[in-house]
C-alpha cells in the first residue's frame, strides 16, 4: 500500500477501507497472477470454450534435458507444442472417420507452465481438449459429434507418436543449429530444472497403477481429468488451475534469519516438505521461472484459434449459454451478434464474486454500497495515512540490476 492506493468509503455509516493498486508484474506476483487466471478463466469459459463438448486435460511434460531447451528456445517451444496438438487433433480425427464422420475438426486451449511442484524449473504444457469433433452437414450447418474416452492403449500409443516426431523434430534443428555460449540466465536454469533435494534421484515412475497414463523416455502423458459438458463451474475451476500462478504467496515464507522457505504442496519423493534458502539463491530460481517477451503463454488451436473459418460458428453465444445436447450429433451455438457484445474484462468486485462469491462493493457493516473516494498515489500523503494506521509507510527501495555475487551460491537446506 505504500505505492499507492484507492479510498472507498460508505456514504451511509462512513465504514472505510484501503484498496492497494495492482503491480501488473508478469510471472512472479501471485496477486497479479491471481487475476489473469480467474479473469482468463471467466473469459474462456464465457466466450471461447463452446457448451457442447466434454472437455479432457492433456498434460505433457518433458525430460530434465530437453526442459533446458525449452526454457532457452521459445521458438522450439512452439514447434513442441504444434507436435503434441497435432498428435492428439489427429487421435480424435481418425476416431470420428470410424464413426462415419468425415472431415471432423477439433480445437484445444494450452496453458504453458513453467514451474514444477517442488519449485523446479519444469516446462510443461496443459492442453483442454473437446472430447469430439466438429463436422458441417450437408445443408451447411455445424454439428458436434461426441467421442469415447480414450483407452490406457491409446495414450500409451499416443505418448510413442510424440516421442517419436519430437525426436524427429530435434534432429533437423540440431543439423542446423550453433551453440549458444552459456551466460549466467543459462546456468541458472541449468540449476533450476533439477529437483530441490539431495543427490538421490527419485524413483522412476511407471504408469502401471495409473489410468490414461503413459510414461515413456523421459516424456510423460496424462490424460485422466475430464469435465462434463454440463458442469460449466467444474470447468471453471479446471481452467482456473490450468492458468494457476507461478508461484504461491501462501506457501512462501520469510524465516526470521532473513532467509526464504517455500513449502511444498506435497512431500517430494526423498519425503521433504519445503526448500529453504537464502534470498539471493531464491531470486536466482525466479529469474529462471519468468516467461520469456513476446512469448504467450496460453495458446489456441483448430477450430478456437481466431484464424480459423469455423471459430464464430463454435464459440458460445454471449446472449445465453444453452444446455449440452446428450444426443449423438448436436448443432452448436449461433454466432455473437454486435448488438449482443457483452464486456469481457471483469473489474476485482466481478472476480471476487464470482470466485468466491463474496459481495465485495456492499458495506459490511450497513449494506449500503461502497464507493471510491479518492486515489492516493503521493507518497508524502500515502506515508501519512499509513502511518496514522499504523501500517508499513515505508516503501521498500528497488536496487539497480547489478553482477551475480562472486561467493559460490548456499547450499540447499529442507524443512523436515
Amino acid at each position: 500500500m505504500e505505492r499507492g492506493f484507492a479510498r472507498v468509503v460508505c456514504p451511509s455509516c462512513q465504514y472505510e477501507i484501503l484498496v492497494p493498486f495492482s503491480c501488473k508484474v508478469r510471472g512472479l506476483c501471485p496477486s497479479c497472477d491471481g487475476r489473469r487466471m480467474a479473469a482468463g478463466a471467466a473469459d474462456l469459459v464465457d466466450h471461447i470454450l463452446p457448451v457442447v463438448a466434454d472437455y479432457r486435460q492433456w498434460t505433457l511434460s518433458f525430460p530434465r534435458w530437453l526442459r533446458i531447451r525449452l526454457l532457452r528456445d521459445k521458438a522450439l517451444v512452439s514447434q513442441v507444442l504444434l507436435v503434441f496438438v497435432r498428435v492428439v487433433a489427429g487421435f480424435h480425427r481418425r476416431r470420428a472417420r470410424h464413426r462415419g464422420i468425415a472431415g471432423g475438426q477439433t480445437g484445444a486451449v494450452t496453458a504453458i507452465q513453467r514451474v514444477g511442484s517442488f519449485a523446479n524449473a519444469n516446462l510443461h504444457f496443459h492442453t483442454l481438449v473437446p472430447e469430439g469433433v466438429w463436422h458441417e452437414r450437408p445443408d451447411g450447418s455445424l454439428g458436434f459429434h461426441p467421442l469415447p474416452p480414450p483407452t490406457d492403449e491409446d495414450v500409451e500409443k499416443i505418448t510413442a507418436r510424440i516421442v517419436d516426431k519430437i525426436r524427429r523434430l530435434l534432429a533437423r534443428r540440431d543439423g542446423d543449429a550453433v551453440d549458444d555460449e552459456p551466460d549466467a540466465l543459462a546456468d541458472a536454469q541449468a540449476e533450476a530444472v533439477q529437483l530441490p533435494m539431495s543427490l538421490a534421484e527419485p524413483p522412476p515412475r511407471t504408469s502401471a497403477s495409473r489410468r490414461r497414463c503413459a510414461f515413456i523416455d523421459g516424456f510423460s502423458l496424462h490424460a485422466d481429468t475430464s469435465v462434463d459438458a454440463a458442469d460449466r463451474p467444474a470447468l471453471e475451476r479446471l481452467v482456473r488451475y490450468v492458468l494457476r500462478p507461478l508461484i504461491s504467496a501462501d506457501r512462501l515464507t520469510a524465516r526470521p534469519d532473513g532467509r526464504v522457505e517455500y513449502h511444498f504442496r506435497r512431500p517430494d519423493p526423498s519425503g521433504r516438505t519445503s526448500w529453504v534458502t537464502d534470498g539471493s539463491t531464491w531470486c536466482r530460481r525466479l529469474a529462471t521461472l519468468i516467461p520469456p517477451r513476446r512469448s504467450h503463454t496460453t495458446r489456441f488451436h483448430g477450430v478456437l484459434s481466431s484464424a480459423h473459418g469455423w471459430r464464430s460458428r463454435v464459440v458460445p453465444s454471449p446472449t445465453a449459454a444453452q444446455p449440452a445436447s446428450t444426443s449423438t450429433s448436436t448443432s452448436t451455438s449461433t454466432p455473437p451478434t454486435s448488438s449482443a457484445m457483452l464486456a469481457r474484462r471483469l473489474d476485482w468486485a466481478a472476480l471476487l464474486r464470482r470466485v468466491f462469491g463474496d459481495e465485495v462493493t456492499q458495506c459490511p457493516r450497513c449494506g449500503d454500497a461502497l464507493r471510491v473516494l479518492a486515489f492516493i498515489t503521493d507518497p508524502r500523503v500515502t506515508a501519512h495515512i499509513l502511518e496514522h494506521l499504523g501500517l508499513i509507510c515505508d516503501a521498500v527501495p528497488i536496487s539497480p540490476a547489478r553482477a551475480p555475487p562472486d561467493d559460490p551460491i548456499s547450499e540447499f537446506e529442507f524443512g523436515p
